[in-house]
């Protein structure tokens, strides 16, 4: 402001004005209403100089919710993890927002195991579902930095915050697409970490997948089936009579995380969820309408 007033003096802009007793110092000054009338965001780099070397040096998670429909088990959230270098993923449904500091504790003790490398780093928003006492006790005996981002700046936890839009949008996608019940969005979430992990990114040089960069071994889609198509589960011979049918019909939802079976809901009562590895599917592309 001083600057732009001495202007119109020096160069006779306008009438009428005189500047005097100026003190050079002035110009250094801090306009105090102007800081509180003007003052705007520092820029944030749109691109990261942050660096992650090898799998597993730096981790993200956030949390996504509430969602206004329950999913099963009552979800209404769910927390996700990232891998800065591979983009390995994890997401899992959560009820509440306290569950997400567990489900870590978790992810990173498996993967430290399944890889053989050590996390260094895990950023988060700071959310108070990740600044528990005894996680951030877990946190330092493990000898893992917490790297917090600035309050009410989720570009600085920006992989984190675009894995949440793909994980939604392809939630959305597959729920609009199979016409079920908007409680199955946890079975899509789920689902959606099996086909990101084999999908190739642009985000790895190399041509590899999420899954090959963290496991070094190219990994198998024989598994992968159409979210919903129609199947037919077997019934164990314990659980039925001689007289009664050896399948039942059903839709295909998902995949355990703890075996290797499918996710198939009953189709004449969807609130009935089966897991089983015998399962015939009819995959078969939808006609249009």
């Amino acid at each position: 402001m001083t600057w732009s007033i001495r202007k119109l003096s020096d160069q006779s802009m306008v009438m009428g004005l005189e500047i005097t007793n100026e003190d050079p110092t002035d110009a250094d000054e801090h306009c105090i209403p102007c800081l509180k009338g003007k003052t705007t965001r520092n820029v944030i780099p749109k691109k990261s100089d942050v660096e992650n070397p090898k799998r597993l040096h730096r981790v993200f998670s956030d949390v996504c919710g509430p969602f206004d429909v329950e999913g099963y088990s009552r979800c209404r959230y769910f927390v996700t993890l990232i891998d800065g270098f591979s983009h390995y993923v994890r997401v899992k449904p959560i009820r509440t927002k306290d569950e997400a500091s567990g489900i870590l504790t978790e992810w990173i003790t498996r993967l430290e195991t399944e890889t053989g490398e050590k996390v260094n780093f895990l950023r988060t928003d700071g959310g108070r579902e990740y600044m528990g006492g005894e996680f951030q006790r877990w946190l330092k005996s493990k000898g893992i930095h917490h790297e917090l981002t600035n309050p009410s700046t989720p570009q600085e936890n920006g992989m984190a915050e675009r894995l949440n839009r793909t994980i939604l949008e392809m939630m959305r996608s597959m729920m609009f697409d199979t016409k079920l019940p908007k409680s199955f969005w946890t079975f899509a979430v789920n689902y959606s970490q099996e086909i990101l992990n084999r999908l190739s990114t642009r985000a790895l040089t190399e041509k590899m997948t999420p899954f090959e960069a963290l496991y070094k071994r190219k990994p198998s889609v024989v598994h992968i089936r159409i979210f919903r198509c129609p199947v037919y589960v077997h019934v164990p011979d314990a659980k039925r009579g001689k007289l009664d049918a050896k399948a039942i019909s059903g839709l295909f939802v998902g995949l355990s995380q703890n075996r290797k079976a499918y996710i198939v809901a009953d189709s004449q009562n969807l609130s009935k969820v089966y897991i089983s590895h015998d399962v015939t599917f009819l995959e078969r592309p939808e006609e249009p309408e």
